[in-house]
């Protein structure tokens, strides 16, 4: 078993501190029912503040890969192994395996989301109706904001998983008879709009910043309000919300229609989606000077290009609160995490491999779906063989920081854009650092290493398809030839620049298909291309594309800015909703999770890709079903459409 050193010379805010100090039952328990304890809970701001703090606990987490954005898609897969029956991230990845139904409605957010709603509805009760001596007017004002957006986004995370859904605007009094608690769904658009009203009530008294960082990181701010809320508009834009022919059957008990058909407000709910996020990109960028991160470098060692180009990339994502992040989850370190994603490495004199225990893997089809060096997908470019992907082919010198010099592997692993390279772990790929940072000595840069010979059986890994996200490890993480690894801890960007840049660049196309919507929505996706290594759009689709034309239409433009986002944001849970907004899902998630033969003992018998997992996605899987329970309790409840 691995013996980790966790690094913990930074400071927790005092955010984290508090969650991490209480458990779910500490956050339900903090005000009792009853009009009597809710005073108390606004009797002093200390008080108000741990009330403030219950309503941030529900928010979704990312530890240990136990969401269901990373673990219920194609994304990353986790050996079907009983060893790890009772591993955390089991729940989330049976969402991907099919094991969903209304009595087993797996991860209870229906339940959690409700329960954050009715914390949010008591904590705006309460300031409200108690005076707080001593909270100042400003921070009245403040939380009361904080507490809308978190009611307003719990509401989304709900329609989002759910479709149509009860709004809850005001917790109903305990007197309510049974009659008046059997509250109906309501409709897709009645939902968006009730929470791009929270958004607009509160973000007039956000502050701009944190007021402290040590204590307040993660509270929400002004900019992450206006992001948030591009996210919701270009949401509720998409197909599968947006006038959704297929779920025009599903009604209520009453005859109401749950999903809009009005033609007319298509594009009127693109074109709010472009002002959100032309509004959040100027809070942002114009008024904050947020910008797309860049590795500044280390006057300590003399690296190459291309080294700063993957230190870019990975520390975009790894680096705490560089200037590219706009929301983070500061409630959990990401540690053991990287602990079960580094690469296999054999300790010479024991023949002992720390990483033989890693769980989470990428399927070779995601692996495809990055670009070639050229910024083209790989079945498109004029210059890439894409026929003999699965052959092998050994690296030589000029490769030696990408692939290890005279490595063998697939030539799907050769000539990828720099992305591929820093994201995705596989066999003799580098990992730069891990405690060596001199780039002129390739020697010692960190490389996965032949797999041939480490697994005995299919069984013998728990890394099924022989591809790992190098996107959650630290470069600073320690994994040396020993029995010890030391975790360069990090805390997860919920939500990066990038992300937003890509919101916008799809609202511009989707809300005007004209050469002049295109061209501008082409200069925020060139602004993620230039940081990823690439050349423009234009310039690579009219060299290197087998259909050059592409981006001069807007369905062609349409997949082109898919593609972008679910490269830029892999493995970071936007690809498992993206796909159901889009209404790809049923294309995307039937095709098998495959990866190598990992158990083969020679190279050309290992590259053949090996199908684990058969993925099956109807028409009923783009939301979740009502567990049965609910539905007895609220009989105006009606069941999603098909379960």
């Amino acid at each position: 078993m691995r013996n980790n050193m966790i690094k913990k010379n930074r400071k927790l805010p005092l955010l984290l501190i508090f969650l991490l100090a209480c458990s779910c039952n500490d956050y339900l328990n903090v005000v009792p029912e009853g009009t009597a304890t809710l005073e108390n809970a606004f009797s002093m701001r200390q008080h108000t503040l741990r009330y403030l703090y219950t309503c941030y606990s529900y928010l979704p987490s990312n530890y240990l890969g136990a969401s269901i954005d990373i673990m219920g898609g194609d994304e990353i897969w986790v050996k079907d192994n009983p060893q790890f029956t009772q591993d955390i991230s089991r729940d989330a990845n049976k969402v991907a395996r099919g094991m969903l139904t209304s009595t087993n409605n797996l991860m209870g957010t229906w339940q959690n989301y409700y329960a954050a709603i009715r914390d949010c509805n008591n904590f705006l009760d309460g300031i409200e109706t108690f005076e707080v001596p001593d909270l100042m007017e400003f921070e009245r004002r403040q939380w009361i904001a904080e507490v809308k957006v978190l009611k307003a986004y719990y509401h989304f995370l709900l329609l989002r998983q759910y479709g149509p859904i009860p709004i809850i605007k005001n917790n109903l009094p305990i007197s309510t008879d049974v009659a008046g608690v059997q509250i109906p769904r309501n409709t897709v658009d009645e939902g968006f709009d009730y929470i791009m009203e929270l958004f607009q009530e509160a973000i007039p008294d956000l502050p701009a910043q944190v007021r402290s960082e040590a204590s307040d990181l993660g509270r929400v701010t002004l900019p992450i309000a206006t992001a948030l809320r591009a996210q919701v508009a270009v949401t509720a834009a998409s197909p599968l919300y947006n006038c959704n022919s297929e779920f025009a059957p599903m009604k209520n008990k009453d005859g109401t229609q749950l999903f809009t058909q009005d033609q007319e407000k298509r594009l009127e709910k693109w074109q709010r989606a472009v002002k959100a996020c032309q509004e959040a990109i100027h809070v942002c960028i114009d008024s904050l000077g947020m910008e797309l991160y860049h590795y500044p470098g280390d006057p300590k060692y003399k690296l190459s290009d291309t080294i700063k180009q993957q230190m870019t990339l990975r520390q975009a994502f790894c680096e705490d609160w560089n200037n590219e992040v706009i929301w983070a989850d500061t409630r959990h370190w990401i540690s053991t995490l990287q602990n079960r994603v580094l690469p296999i490495t054999l300790n010479p004199l024991t023949d002992w491999a720390p990483g033989m225990s890693e769980t989470f893997s990428i399927p070779l089809q995601i692996a495809e779906m990055f670009y070639s060096e050229n910024g083209v997908p790989i079945n498109e470019d004029n210059k890439w063989d894409y026929d003999t992907r699965y052959t092998l082919r050994r690296a030589v010198k000029e490769e030696g920081l990408y692939i290890r010099s005279g490595g063998e592997t697939a030539r799907l692993n050769f000539e990828r854009e720099p992305r591929f390279y820093a994201w995705l772990g596989f066999p003799q790929g580098i990992w730069y650092g891990s405690g060596s940072y001199d780039d002129n000595k390739p020697s010692n840069l960190f490389s996965h290493p032949e797999i041939k010979g480490l697994r005995k059986s299919e069984k013998d890994s728990n890394e099924p398809t022989g591809y790992v996200p190098k996107k959650w490890v630290h470069y600073q993480t320690l994994q040396p030839a020993s029995l010890q690894i030391s975790i360069y801890s990090y805390i997860w960007p919920k939500y990066r620049l990038a992300e937003l840049l890509l919101f916008y660049a799809e609202a511009l196309n989707e809300a005007s298909d004209t050469p002049e919507a295109r061209n501008k929505s082409m200069e925020y996706i060139d602004m993620i291309r230039t940081r990823a290594g690439l050349k423009s759009v234009v310039e690579s689709w009219t060299l290197y594309s087998n259909n050059p034309d592409k981006y001069k239409t807007q369905e062609g433009l349409r997949e082109i800015i898919h593609c972008e986002r679910l490269i830029e944001l892999s493995f970071e849970g936007s690809r498992f909703w993206d796909l159901r907004r889009w209404k790809t899902a049923r294309v995307e998630l039937n095709k098998p999770i495959q990866g190598w033969r990992l158990f083969n003992t020679d190279n050309a018998d290992i590259y053949k890709p090996m199908t684990i997992f058969n993925q099956k996605f109807g028409l009923k899987n783009y939301f979740w079903p009502i567990s049965e329970s609910e539905l007895m309790k609220n009989m105006n409840l009606v069941q999603s459409l098909g379960w």
